[in-house]
């Protein structure tokens, strides 16, 4: 079938597409390589897209959806384009309403004005503000921490109202600690593994948990809610908390660099923790890689980038 994706020379969006086109679907993507962080990465990620035989357009979801859809059939467009991060979200907070919120509202207006039967949203963990143990869907009630996550939630809400009033096939994914290869710089491990190598002290801001889940099983989680054309609200993470600074101590022993501490940034949660049942009873997602394996893993592409 015919698939799109927005955001996608993004971290996520790239490997889905990717996941997706080896799987006999026919993937387009949308990306408008905005410079949150190095716009290389994105058009290193396209650049392997198209050689894949995957359609890169580039283009702003605000101002040329409509017409990128008009083009296509699609039977399903993933929702990945986004302003992440919660630090600028702090000071720039009608960014995230721009590019989280109402960008959202475009993506859905759209399906619903072109006849797209299934969107997939991509959410995030950090809906669920300050909580600890694992978590499930019905806990996250708006009681945030930054704009980031009030974006997020509120973007969650049209996802909703648009699948009541018009019957639009909605999923909606929540995300926890997405880390591996070609990831954001702006990420923990990304930072860790790049101060390492450099020979730099590793920072922890805080003293974070976080529930890291590799990028193909968040890929693959994608790919089986599609196949069993699941609807619906559905964690996707490793159910597993780690410490952070545990990960940064290892990572400064292996690299003999030292690790420092920093206050916990503003916005940020102490835990995330993620209880995945939803989505492994609905289309049968279970978290395989280790941490350890994935952070292997992001080390080659690291060096191997040098």
């Amino acid at each position: 079938m015919q698939i799109g994706i927005t955001g996608g020379a993004g971290f996520i969006g790239a490997a889905l597409a990717l996941r997706l086109q080896a799987s006999g679907h026919t993937v387009y993507v949308i990306d408008a390589f905005t410079d949150y962080y190095d716009v290389e990465l994105k058009l290193t990620r396209a650049k392997q897209l198209q050689a894949n035989g995957i359609d890169v357009f580039d283009g702003n979801v605000h101002e040329d959806l409509a017409t990128w859809c008009a083009n296509h059939s699609f039977a399903a467009l993933f929702h990945l384009a986004a302003l992440p991060g919660v630090p600028g979200s702090l000071t720039e907070p009608h960014r995230y309403i721009e590019d989280d919120i109402a960008m959202t509202v475009t993506v859905l207006e759209t399906a619903r004005t072109h006849g797209i039967p299934h969107v997939f949203f991509a959410s995030s963990s950090s809906v669920y503000g300050e909580q600890t143990g694992a978590l499930l869907e019905h806990q996250a009630t708006g009681n945030v921490m930054s704009p980031y996550a009030a974006a997020k939630y509120s973007a969650e809400t049209f996802c909703r109202t648009y699948q009541n009033l018009y019957d639009l096939n909605m999923t909606i994914f929540r995300f926890f600690t997405v880390y591996g290869p070609s990831g954001r710089p702006d990420m923990a491990l990304f930072r860790f593994i790049e101060q390492a190598l450099d020979g730099q002290a590793i920072t922890v801001f805080g003293d974070p948990v976080r529930d890291f889940t590799y990028i193909d099983d968040i890929t693959r989680g994608m790919e089986q809610a599609l196949d069993a054309k699941a609807t619906g609200l559905f964690n996707l993470g490793a159910n597993r908390p780690e410490s952070v600074r545990d990960i940064a101590m290892l990572l400064g022993e292996r690299f003999n660099v030292p690790v420092i501490s920093a206050p916990a940034r503003t916005g940020d949660v102490s835990m995330t923790w993620s209880n995945t049942e939803a989505a492994r009873q609905t289309f049968g997602y279970v978290p395989s890689f280790t941490l350890a394996d994935g952070i292997e893993r992001m080390i080659t592409w690291h060096l191997e980038r040098r």
